[in-house]
């Protein structure tokens, strides 16, 4: 009652949207499903801004709607932003314009620059190596420090991931490798890594819970999806690979074929004031958020998190670039 009655306060100047008589907003949300209904019960209480939400991974979302978006949905929020952009590419999303950009950070803008103004960077994660401490101890196995080490033989079957052409977080992986290590040795290395792979899952959040099971050892995850379980588990930690690591901006987009484009763009607008994003840094998503006044995420804590690579979001978001790295992983046996 408290947040409501703070939110209420700070957005006397946007609560007049007239929404009662728009039909139900259709929603893709490719965040975690905690901040996806978190932000749909809050649009609903608050602006009484209705909406219907599927929690999908980005893979997911960017083939529905390649497909024709079929179902009608209005609105993507959250995903990796490589699918966005791709999206952006392939003309399947609206213009969006924001009264409040100039309190977005840089990255979120850049992310509509280079979208041609139709995709806004909402929050941003870094990618992190989890281990499960005690299944390598108890099979004599040190804690990789490296990327290169996840293709030691020494860790056959003890890795899961998401699957790349479903996961954003996989994806992200994968091209975080060949920002490192360039064309010409990214295919051994990749190799590598995937003939220690027990299994792929369809989200890279879902990764995560073998290691919790103590069923695998090692998972490529974003550090705010396994922050929360860290503070009960002290089997497993978060390890910055030696060669630096990628990051998401996650995004959020209209998408053409939906019928409520207006209230798709009121949504998107007030997920970016910190009077929302506090609530979803602080204790929900935890990821680091757009808005120059939202308080500071408890999940980016440690600043060796940050010693990240020059992530180049406009290249590894071409579709012909996505479909060379897809095709690559795809023919590597597992």
């Amino acid at each position: 009652m408290m947040i409501r009655k703070f939110l209420l306060i700070g957005f006397v100047s946007v609560s007049s949207f007239s929404l009662a008589d728009e039909p139900p907003l259709k929603i893709y949300c490719s965040a975690k499903p905690m901040s996806c209904s978190w932000l749909n019960l809050q649009m609903l209480q608050i602006f009484n801004l209705s909406s219907q939400i599927e929690v999908k991974s980005s893979g997911d979302v960017l083939r529905l709607i390649e497909e024709g978006n079929k179902k009608g949905f209005d609105l993507w929020w959250g995903g990796t932003g490589d699918t966005h952009l791709k999206a952006a590419e392939s003309d399947l999303l609206r213009p969006l314009h924001l009264s409040n950009l100039e309190d977005q950070l840089f990255w979120s803008r850049n992310l509509l620059d280079i979208s041609g103004q139709r995709s806004i960077g909402i929050y941003a994660g870094v990618l992190g190596v989890i281990v499960n401490k005690k299944m390598l101890s108890d099979l004599s196995l040190d804690i990789p420090q490296c990327w290169s080490d996840l293709g030691d033989p020494r860790y056959k079957n003890q890795i899961v991931i998401g699957d790349p052409n479903l996961s954003g977080t996989a994806y992200t992986f994968l091209s975080t490798l060949f920002q490192i290590y360039k064309d010409e040795k990214t295919r051994p290395i990749i190799s590598d890594i995937k003939q220690n792979i027990s299994h792929t899952t369809t989200s890279g959040y879902k990764a995560l819970v073998p290691l919790i099971n103590g069923e695998n050892a090692i998972s490529i995850v974003f550090i705010h999806d396994v922050v929360p379980v860290l503070e009960d588990n002290d089997n497993l930690e978060v390890i910055i690979p030696c060669e630096g690591t990628g990051y998401e901006i996650g995004a959020a987009s209209i998408l053409k074929k939906g019928s409520n484009p207006r209230a798709a763009q009121q949504f998107i607008e007030l997920s970016t004031y910190p009077e929302i994003q506090n609530s979803l840094a602080s204790d929900i998503g935890l990821q680091i958020y757009s808005n120059i006044k939202t308080v500071k995420s408890r999940a980016y804590f440690d600043d060796r998190y940050f010693n990240l690579i020059n992530y180049d979001f406009f290249t590894y978001s071409r579709p012909e670039t996505r479909k060379r790295i897809l095709e690559l992983w795809n023919a590597l046996d597992l």
